[in-house]
């Protein structure tokens, strides 16, 4: 069992109470899931012993807490029921987040790393790689990633990134096999440090 194995279990808890209604929850389920986190605590604190799993899991940690004290003829038991609830469903809120911050990431990362290359090249040899760049058949390739950005729904990717956008506008625009004067290819360098200070500055919780 590793990490993400770890993650997927806990994650599974909580869409087990998320989906429940509170009334629902049983004296069984607390005592299951009590010892099931339990287990997965151990794990965890071998495998990734530098996180505490308090600090990674909160909305479990106190999840946990009320499965491990639920007494179900506690006048208050409802009450506990519904705390297990809102916990499991704010654990998965939170995990949808961190998804997406992950994703736009992955993303980010790819369209620098193509930005680098872009602006190391030279103006004299540029003519025989534009199309590397100005192509959008590549997964990684800029064109792909942009197309990726706005298919997850992060958000119209000329507004947050006009500099970028302009760049892979003007490398469509010259790949078409005519070879163009060096300037212009030193200018297309030049806007792809610009646009790789702009992808860099963006915060990806934005």
């Amino acid at each position: 069992m590793n990490k993400q194995s770890i993650e997927n279990k806990i994650n599974d808890i909580a869409k087990y109470f998320a989906d429940k209604q509170p009334e629902n929850i049983t004296f069984i389920d607390a005592d299951t899931y009590d010892y099931e986190l339990f287990t997965l605590y151990e794990k965890w604190k071998q495998l990734v012993s530098a996180e505490e799993f308090v600090d990674y899991f909160p909305y479990i940690d106190k999840l946990w807490e009320l499965l491990a004290n639920w007494k179900p003829d506690d006048v208050e038991s409802i009450q506990t029921q519904r705390q297990i609830v809102e916990l499991a469903k704010k654990h998965l809120m939170k995990t949808i987040k961190n998804n997406k911050f992950t994703k736009k990431q992955e993303i980010l990362n790819g369209i620098s790393s193509e930005l680098e290359g872009l602006s190391s090249e030279n103006p004299r040899e540029f003519y025989f790689g534009i199309d590397c760049y100005a192509d959008n058949y590549d997964e990684d390739s800029i064109g792909a990633l942009i197309y990726k950005w706005e298919q997850l729904g992060f958000g119209d990717f000329k507004k947050k990134f006009p500099i970028t956008s302009r760049l892979y506008a003007q490398l469509k625009n010259m790949n078409n096999g005519i070879e163009r004067p060096r300037e212009e290819y030193a200018a297309i360098i030049s806007l792809a440090k610009e646009a790789l200070a702009e992808i860099k500055d963006f915060k990806a919780f934005d």
